[in-house]
């Protein structure tokens, strides 16, 4: 169930394609489905609330508080297993650190799009596990 896709960017691997690895994510569940159910539930109602916090300390120029939300973000998804959005929460914590506010502008902008692949994913992963 799992799909990797990447393209070359540079020196980089960056996530093309948005998956969530269900299997991973059972097994630290315990192969509870319910658990998964409401931490997927928790990421997709937490979630937004981070990619808001992260947009309004860039505008602020306040790249700590960018770190520290995409760190909390990277938290919240990594129990969902998406690969994608989390290695983009690392890229973003590592530009905010180095006070690259031109790179975290970029890494944000690609989070923005990778975040709202993941909801979509994350809604039907979670209409899965109700049905089975």
């Amino acid at each position: 169930m799992v799909e990797n896709s990447r393209s070359t960017h540079g020196a980089q691997s960056m996530p093309t394609a948005v998956d969530i690895d269900i299997d991973a994510a059972l097994d630290r569940m315990g192969g509870d489905r319910e658990l998964l159910m409401r931490l997927i539930d928790f990421v997709v109602e937490d979630s937004p609330a981070f990619m808001d916090q992260m947009k309004a300390a860039l505008d602020d120029d306040r790249l700590a508080d960018v770190q520290r939300a995409a760190h909390s973000l990277r938290g919240l998804v990594s129990n969902v297993s998406c690969g994608a959005v989390q290695t983009q929460t690392v890229e973003l914590e590592r530009l905010a650190q180095a006070g690259n506010r031109d790179g975290v502008a970029r890494s944000l902008n690609r989070l923005i799009e990778l975040q709202a692949s993941m909801m979509a994913k994350l809604a039907d992963v979670h209409r899965e596990l109700k049905g089975a």
